[in-house]
């Protein structure tokens, strides 16, 4: 019994070392695999079950072989599963080296407790029989650290790798890879009552720890960094919304104001006409009426909806465009009491209508045009898209155009991100025919 029971424990060890740590690592991309998840899964069960049969072969040699290719053998999996994983996974290389060796941190973790536990309390129990006290520990370590660490990658890791800017992160995934080599130290360690020390114990301790509490100070550096610019860009734009209803306001008072006299003046304007249709001057009377219709206050005053903010928004950036000779039109049906903020509408707007219109003064076109178009579609999604002339090719990192002001992404890009990731939404661009299309898409809720 306990013979059959050895030799599940020699198959079981390989499937303890990849499928609870590379399937979670698969999940935090799923949107972004280039196979269906169900595949993965079968995949990786499949190669492990590959390396459990060669590791099964090399225990059916002997403890001398075991010892001697055990440690080989599961590091060549683990860099196959590493090669893997660049395939199946459409993403930067920076971004899956941090995650991967998180995981492998973790992983770490759970092997140096199982270690100690085996080695300190169990190490007659373990030369006859080798991988029942250690698989077993390994288990029940992973099943008590679980909750810990899916937290902590289902909100700080997710929220990092929303960050799409290249150069953090080509230092960022460097934190976890010097705790992971010191981890490393051990692999070539044959002497059991090395693992029984506290030392080595308190140094995984350290390694998962220390790598976790440094990636949640950096990126709560980061966020602390961005939502600062992110501030100084929502002042910007204020500064031009009050300057723009300001203006918007002083129109509508003078037009009022123009409405008004020529109301006092209208009863004046009828006695005149009276007269002529009593002298059945008829030709007198066109005249007149010509000359009254000059005078008439406009009847042109912009306006785009009945949000003010909105409307000021885009009658700011509408008069800049016109007095660059670029054709701007809007076609604007934003929400009653839409949940979106003003600041973040003023923001994300007055970002993408800024990047249009200095898009179309630095092109050399002829005909240059900004379309703006805001609808709400069902009664939970809010569109705004933004369509503006652009011939000069546009560099695309990740589906994201750079910044032609700076290397790397636009400080407006990221707000506008930012934004639609804050209400659920998403952020797409692209560029055809000469044209620049930005799509914006919202998850709101609104009282109609």
């Amino acid at each position: 019994m306990m013979k059959i029971l050895d030799t599940m424990m020699v198959l079981l060890f390989p499937f303890l070392d990849t499928i609870p740590f590379t399937l979670p690592r698969y999940w935090m991309f799923r949107d972004r695999l280039r196979m269906p998840f169900r595949y993965i899964i079968l995949l990786q069960l499949l190669l492990s079950a590959a390396n459990s049969m060669v590791f099964y072969y090399i225990n059916l040699k002997g403890n001398e072989y075991a010892e001697q290719w055990t440690t080989v053998t599961r590091y060549s999996f683990m860099l196959l599963f590493l090669a893997l994983a660049f395939l199946l996974i459409r993403e930067s290389f920076p971004k899956l080296m941090f995650t991967y060796l998180l995981f492998l941190a973790w992983l770490f973790f759970v092997l140096g407790n199982a270690n100690y536990i085996e080695s300190r309390f169990f190490i007659d129990f373990s030369v006859r029989h080798p991988y029942l006290i250690y698989n077993i520990a390994r288990i029940l370590i992973y099943l008590v650290s679980c909750p810990f660490m899916f937290h902590f990658f289902s909100h700080t890791i997710s929220d990092a790798l929303k960050i799409n800017d290249k150069k953090i992160w080509q230092n960022f995934w460097k934190i976890p890879l010097f705790s992971t080599l010191f981890g490393m130290l051990y692999c070539t360690v044959t002497d059991v009552y090395a693992y029984a020390s506290w030392q080595f114990l308190f140094s995984r301790y350290l390694m998962l720890f220390g790598v976790c509490y440094v990636s949640y100070v950096v990126l709560n550096t980061l966020k602390i960094s961005r939502y600062s610019a992110q501030l100084e860009d929502a002042l910007k734009y204020a500064d031009r919304n009050l300057e723009s209803q300001r203006k918007q306001c002083d129109r509508l008072t003078s037009h009022m104001e123009e409405i008004r006299r020529a109301r006092h003046d209208l009863r004046q304007h009828l006695a005149v006409v009276q007269c002529y249709i009593d002298r059945n001057d008829r030709e007198g009377l066109a005249d007149y009426i010509d000359i009254y219709k000059n005078e008439l206050p406009p009847d042109t005053l912009e306006l785009y909806c009945r949000n003010n903010v909105v409307d000021a928004v885009v009658c700011y950036y509408a008069t800049l465009a016109r007095d660059a000779k670029i054709q701007f039109e809007a076609a604007v049906n934003y929400p009653d009491n839409c949940s979106v903020t003003s600041t973040d509408i003023t923001v994300l707007l007055g970002n993408l209508l800024e990047n249009a219109v200095e898009a179309c003064i630095r092109g050399t076109e002829k005909q240059k045009f900004i379309k703006l178009c805001i609808k709400q579609r069902n009664k939970s999604t809010l569109l705004i898209l933004v369509d503006n002339t652009c011939k000069t090719p546009v560099i695309f990192h990740e589906g994201i155009p750079m910044s032609s002001k700076r290397e790397g992404f636009g400080i407006g890009t990221a707000s506008v991100q930012s934004i639609a990731a804050r209400y659920g939404g998403d952020v797409q661009f692209e560029q055809k025919e000469g044209v620049f299309c930005a799509s914006v898409f919202l998850k709101i809720s609104s009282d109609m």
